[in-house]
């Protein structure tokens, strides 16, 4: 069974004169040469070798910065992000033990370089999925934040089966695709949808149809990558008017 523990992850860090004199010279604030890190809780766990390797979002473990609810930052720690859980996982760095982190203590994370990009946030956000459920809170990239921001839900449905050998013991193992659900926000609205296609995009904005027409007609081409999900964000922004 899972046992649930407070990882209680705390050490003294040794500022080096450089930044002790760069922190000076910032704020003129007394320098204190030792801190304690704020603390990770979270829940031990054994790695499932049921779970598609493919809901994780990064293949392997990746250093990143964690923000918690109460304004602490644990920077630097190796963390993974699992879409189809909607958890995130930190392995901690002496026992190389993997935790799954309280999701209710953490405000955003950013992965410090994913496949080159240093851009990579992930931030809690509430949502109501439908009518009838209540809000819920999910981790979404943050892919734009503006006006009009847009987060991307990296979920997944389930797409087929295969038998596979654990220890000997045939088992079936669920295969998964991904299915991301796009998130813009403004002040005053927010239009959750699965497609950027011309019909949920006139649904954004009504009486707009022809504007974005000719915006899916110049800008889209190819698969749907950040850059063209950033300018598609500015765009229902500016000329379509998301934050009105």
């Amino acid at each position: 069974m899972k046992s649930k523990i407070i990882i209680a992850y705390a050490f003294l860090v040794i500022i080096s004169f450089q930044n002790i004199m760069g922190q000076r010279k910032n704020s003129g604030d007394n320098i204190d040469l030792t801190r304690s890190e704020p603390y990770l809780t979270g829940e031990l766990i054994t790695p499932d070798l049921n779970v598609d390797q493919k809901t994780y979002f990064n293949s392997d473990w990746l250093s990143g910065d964690i923000d918690l609810s109460n304004g602490e930052v644990v920077r630097n720690q190796l963390i993974n992000y699992n879409g189809l859980l909607d958890e995130l996982f930190w392995q901690e760095p002496k026992s190389g033990n993997e935790i799954k982190l309280d999701k209710e203590a953490i405000k955003q994370f950013h992965f410090l370089n994913f496949k080159g990009d240093t851009s990579v946030y992930f931030r809690k956000i509430k949502i109501k999925r439908n009518i009838i459920a209540d809000s819920s809170e999910i981790f979404g990239e943050e892919i734009y934040n503006g006006n009009l921001s847009l987060f991307v839900l990296h979920t997944f449905v389930r797409d087929g089966s295969e038998l596979i050998n654990v220890n000997g013991i045939p088992c079936q193992k669920d295969i998964y695709a991904e299915e991301p659900i796009y998130i813009f926000r403004s002040a005053s609205k927010t239009f959750i949808t699965k497609n950027l296609n011309r019909k949920n995009l006139y649904l954004f904005a009504p009486d707009k149809k022809d504007k974005i027409k000719e915006f899916l007609k110049t800008n889209r081409s190819g698969s749907i990558n950040k850059s063209y999900l950033i300018r598609l964000t500015q765009f229902l922004n500016t000329d379509v008017g998301g934050n009105q």
